[in-house]
């Protein structure tokens, strides 16, 4: 199984015109970008990646179907290897989850790449026991493991009791990409993964992240896309006197990625 390893572009906008960045990225080893908003004509976009070798996954922030159904229609175009969707909203009761569920999976057919669903903070699937409630419902749904929400929300690492770890086993069991922020109890990212206390909590998430690559290795699965997903202000947390960041996310997005390199190296 290959890891493709993708920069998000999120708060990357510093670096230049989506052209500058796009080259950033491949210059720094990644090999895709993930985001929403591409900037610039999706014919351009997709001739473009194409000449850097990057693959492009796509983002999509659909609070219902229409929504689902415009912005499908415009990522046609970009050409990605797989759409990244955040479902609804968390004031969905079940039978309204379902429902947006089945209607969004059944427009999804009509594009040549694999659609998921991600684990995320005011969407359908803001928690572990939300998430697991769909996915036992829909044995078809996969998801973009974010597992920093579960973490936040639930205000714990999701080891204290079977009940979290069988949350945990069910989301590890359906995860067809990963967003590899490292949260904690308090928010969805620590200031810094690099150092104590946050390093315990890195290595906490690498052990979910290790057994979702063994688990769609064991699979037959081909490619596994992950995403270092490390945001700028507010999720990076500054100095606020100064405005300054405690830690510069360019280079934390780098040092997981090596990460995964490192202990995946031989092993796929």
């Amino acid at each position: 199984m290959e890891l493709k390893l993708l920069k998000c572009d999120w708060g990357m906008e510093y670096l230049g015109d989506m052209k500058t960045r796009l080259g950033e990225y491949s210059k720094a080893g990644y090999d895709g970008i993930e985001c929403a908003n591409i900037g610039m004509d999706p014919d351009e976009f997709a001739e473009f990646t194409g000449e850097l070798g990057l693959d492009y996954v796509a983002m999509m922030f659909c609070d219902d179907e229409q929504a689902f159904r415009e912005q499908l229609n415009n990522i046609k175009k970009t050409k990605p290897i797989l759409i990244n969707c955040h479902p609804g909203r968390d004031y969905f009761d079940f039978e309204r989850g379902c429902e947006f569920f089945k209607n969004v999976m059944e427009m999804a057919k009509e594009i040549d790449c694999e659609v998921v669903y991600e684990t995320h903070r005011t969407r359908a699937l803001y928690s572990a026991w939300s998430t697991q409630r769909y996915l036992e419902a829909i044995p078809e749904l996969y998801i973009c493991a974010d597992l920093s929400h579960f973490t936040c929300v639930a205000e714990g690492t999701m080891e204290h009791g079977d009940a979290y770890k069988k949350m945990m086993d069910i989301a590890i069991e359906r995860t067809h990409h990963i967003h590899a922020r490292v949260g904690w109890a308090q928010a969805p990212q620590v200031p810094d993964p690099r150092v104590a206390p946050f390093l315990e909590w890195t290595e906490l998430f690498e052990g979910w992240w290790d057994r979702i690559i063994e688990a769609r290795k064991n699979e037959g699965r081909e490619v596994l896309t992950i995403n270092p997903e490390f945001g700028p202000f507010p999720y990076q947390p500054t100095d606020p006197r100064t405005g300054e960041p405690h830690a510069d996310v360019w280079e934390i997005c780098l040092w997981i990625t090596q990460r995964f390199r490192e202990r995946w190296a031989g092993k796929l």
